[in-house]
């Protein structure tokens, strides 16, 4: 018996040694401790338009294409050509569809970058069904089923330059009667190089 005793004693010290090391081997806890080169790009809009629910546009944005090289520290760029972000929400479910009929990027420069290469048209995005699930006053949940039209035109933009983006198309009722919209929309350019604490990057995503 004392034999194994003496075994089961050395296991328990063996284990705790082992969880020791395990221990202070671990990284501190607390936020990342790595630094981010960042090199991006904001399209800023300059005039937007005023809403008009007779008159519906879809929210266009243009993604730049923004991305971590991972979760603490390295890289955060934007990286060329830049898509379109598209997105309505039919709170009627009026629509069926949008169809883009004119999708034009012209720059404050004038210049024209022989690369790009402009989309093929006409772009029809159909619409799809969503659940909206919202809180009111007293906790009750209230859900709503709407129509979602979203969707993206890539490498739309090929210069991280100010630019005017210029839309035109129809939004497609249920019967199939469309309506037309417009949109010409002016961007300026904000552009970030600098080193930032991983921290400070995270915390802005």
């Amino acid at each position: 018996m004392l034999v194994f005793s003496k075994l089961f004693d050395l296991l328990v010290a063996l284990a705790s040694c082992v969880a020791l090391f395990s221990f202070n081997d671990a990284p501190p806890p607390g936020p990342p401790q790595g630094q981010y080169e960042v090199d991006t790009v904001r399209f800023v809009l300059t005039n937007p338009a005023e809403k008009n629910a007779d008159k519906p546009v879809p929210h266009v944005w243009i993604d730049t294409n923004t991305k971590l090289s991972g979760l603490s520290g390295g890289t955060l760029k934007s990286r060329l050509p830049y898509g379109l972000q598209l997105d309505f929400t039919d709170v009627q479910r009026e629509y069926k569809a949008v169809e883009f009929t004119t999708v034009e990027v012209a720059y404050d420069d004038e210049q024209v970058d022989p690369r790009a290469k402009p989309p093929k048209l006409p772009l029809r995005i159909d619409a799809r069904d969503y659940e909206m699930v919202n809180s009111v006053a007293g906790g009750q949940i209230v859900k709503s089923n709407v129509r979602i039209l979203s969707g993206k035109i890539p490498a739309v933009v090929t210069r991280a330059e100010p630019l005017t983006l210029r839309l035109e198309g129809y939004f497609v009722e249920n019967d199939g009667t469309k309506r037309r919209f417009q949109l010409d929309e002016h961007y300026d350019v904000e552009k970030e190089k600098t080193v930032k604490p991983a921290r400070e990057v995270l915390q802005d995503l």
